[in-house]
């Protein structure tokens, strides 16, 4: 029973609000099914504008984007659906077909699958809403061990405060090192069709040397540019410019 309450609290921490009729999600899908998927496709961004922590509303874009043929913008949105409800196999399964259908994969080559659905079991919002609360019982247990200083119920308190104040440095640092692995931390998505130029430098006049297919997954690098993201491609060690209309971040 003690733990079911932490792990009550940590699921309302991370639960996205209803912010939209879910007769109109009914209606999208309507419009999906009957193959109007551009109509769809408005409909299911009206739910991401209403309710961005949502990852349907992403999920379902992303299948409409699919289906009309624009395998970056679905990447993208997958994508979104992915950090924010990482657990599903509905989302793990389409945004790994997408990337494939660009010669990526969710998965890293030599990485087996359980590792990774591990890895990402938890999305950043629920790590960081599980370090608050290890963090606040840390603090209770801290505070009853001090009252209760020299009885057994005081080092039983010590214990369980040293126990969540561990726990609280093991899921920040389970964050940090996912946010510095993850491909879609400080990442983008080459949305424009037919992929884009990436050049020596951020303006017309320098040099392109290398191009990122549509539907790509490259790192931002820098963004301070008005028009210009510096990009890399991990995979193949190079990096270079490309226009910020070409790419979306995620």
């Amino acid at each position: 029973m003690s733990l079911a309450k932490p792990l009550l609290l940590l699921l309302l921490l991370a639960a996205p609000a209803a912010a939209y009729d879910r007769s109109e999600l009914a209606e999208f899908n309507d419009l999906y099914r009957t193959g109007r998927y551009e109509e769809a496709l408005t409909g299911y961004r009206d739910i991401v504008a209403k309710e961005p922590e949502d990852p349907w509303g992403y999920y379902n874009a992303g299948n409409a984007l699919f289906r009309l043929n624009r395998p970056g913008e679905a990447v993208l949105y997958y994508a979104k659906a992915f950090r924010l409800d990482p657990r599903s196999s509905d989302i793990r399964a389409n945004l790994d077909f997408a990337l494939r259908q660009t010669g990526q994969t969710l998965v890293p080559e030599n990485v087996p699958a359980f590792l990774h659905y591990l890895y990402y079991f938890f999305s950043e919002a629920e790590l960081k809403a599980l370090a608050i609360l290890l963090f606040w019982l840390a603090c209770l247990a801290g505070t009853a061990g001090f009252l209760l200083d020299g009885s057994r119920p005081g080092l039983a308190a010590g214990r369980a405060a040293a126990a969540a104040a561990a726990l609280m440095l093991l899921s920040l640092g389970w964050l940090e090192a996912r946010r510095a692995a993850s491909p879609f931390s400080e990442a983008g998505v080459v949305t424009k069709q037919g992929g884009t130029r990436m050049l020596s430098g951020p303006g017309e006049n320098f040099k392109t040397y290398a191009s990122a297919p549509e539907g790509r997954l490259v790192k931002i690098l820098d963004a301070a540019d008005d028009n210009y993201y510096e990009i890399g491609l991990p995979r193949e060690g190079i990096k270079g410019w490309a226009l910020k209309s070409d790419v979306t971040r995620i």
